[in-house]
């Protein structure tokens, strides 16, 4: 999936040692709002999904592949036109070859818009 310019991240914050918070806003100009949906803009769960996956893979300064995903939960539609900025709370468990994460992304007013968690296999 092509996600350049889709999004910009606004704060990073490692708030212990394996959770981090990241705030970023999404460009509503951007082609996947075009195809999903036409006149009614979403956020794809992919997408939010491969940002998980690109915000650990800078975290870690490695290469992952999605292994599993458990408990995924889309709980809120995300219209980038109401409202563009997300914050991700990601929590790690780092093992020999995978790297667990615990997600919880927000509206940055606290409303929940999606849970999960990863298991991402180590490439790098």
């Amino acid at each position: 999936m092509n996600l350049d310019n889709f999004y910009t991240v606004q704060a990073l914050k490692l708030v212990e040692e394996h959770t981090l918070s990241v705030i970023l806003q999404l460009n509503q100009e951007h082609e996947v709002f075009k195809g999903h949906f036409p006149n009614h803009p979403v956020l794809p769960g992919v997408a939010m999904l491969q940002i998980i996956k690109e915000l650990t893979e800078k975290h870690y300064k490695t290469l992952l592949f999605m292994h599993t995903s458990n408990r995924v939960k889309f709980l809120t539609p995300v219209n980038p036109f109401e409202r563009d900025t997300l914050e991700f709370h990601l929590t790690f468990q780092q093992e020999e070859n995978t790297l667990k994460v615990k997600n919880s992304t927000t509206f940055v007013d606290g409303v929940t818009v999606m849970q999960c968690s990863l298991v991402f296999a180590k490439l790098g």
